[in-house]
């Protein structure tokens, strides 16, 4: 049997200070570094042997996954269909500039739904990537013959992962926030689907 499980990324300074990052390459700072070294030890005890890990092309998310699995020295392969969502011209503005800036678009994205900004990736082409990923990973996995599977991912691309693997609508918040370095479980349903297991699991917030 082949569980998923979906991480989130470690604290960066953007996420400190309500940048939006996006598709924005920006690292982790040392909180969240010590946020992924911290949620290293409650995640790989609830691992199989062996689990296949894919990091996103993102340096916060491969970082994350470096820290996470160096005590058992897993390979990080790489998919950038797990990056985070594009937010165009949104990318490194404060809330509050977004706001100013574009309020209608604003009140949008604060009510769940979308705004119309420019290059900005909707949530059916975010979803339509990262459910790809999942179920080309998920079948490289059964073949191998089964076992865990890890994505090191990000905030709004794992939340349209999980909403869509579970049937969910993508529109609105209706999946709960993931935290940073908080991780959550998918495990195979009976009907073929998928049905989540554990949400926003973590360690203890960490403070540097």
């Amino acid at each position: 049997m082949t569980r998923l499980y979906v991480v989130r990324h470690g604290q960066t300074d953007w996420n400190l200070a309500n940048r939006l990052q996006g598709s924005t390459d920006i690292p982790l700072n040392d909180t969240g570094r010590a946020q992924a070294a911290s949620a290293a030890p409650g995640l790989l005890a609830q691992l199989g042997e062996s689990p296949t890990v894919v990091a996103s092309h993102l340096s916060r998310a491969i970082e994350t996954a470096e820290i996470l699995f160096a005590g058992i020295g897993a390979a990080i392969h790489r998919d950038p269909r797990i990056g985070e969502r594009s937010y165009g011209v949104w990318e490194g503005l404060e809330a509050d500039l977004r706001q100013v800036h574009h309020p209608e678009d604003y009140d949008r994205w604060k009510a769940g739904l979308e705004p119309r900004i420019e290059g900005y990736e909707t949530h059916a082409e975010l979803a339509a990537r990262t459910v790809e990923a999942a179920q080309e990973w998920s079948a490289k996995v059964e073949a191998a013959g089964g076992g865990d599977l890890v994505f090191v991912s990000h905030g709004s691309a794992g939340r349209m992962l999980l909403a869509s693997l579970l049937r969910m609508p993508v529109s609105g918040r209706a999946l709960g926030t993931l935290e940073n370095s908080c991780w959550s479980r998918l495990v195979p349903s009976g009907d073929g689907g998928w049905s989540l297991d554990r949400h926003n699991v973590g360690a203890e917030p960490v403070r540097v």
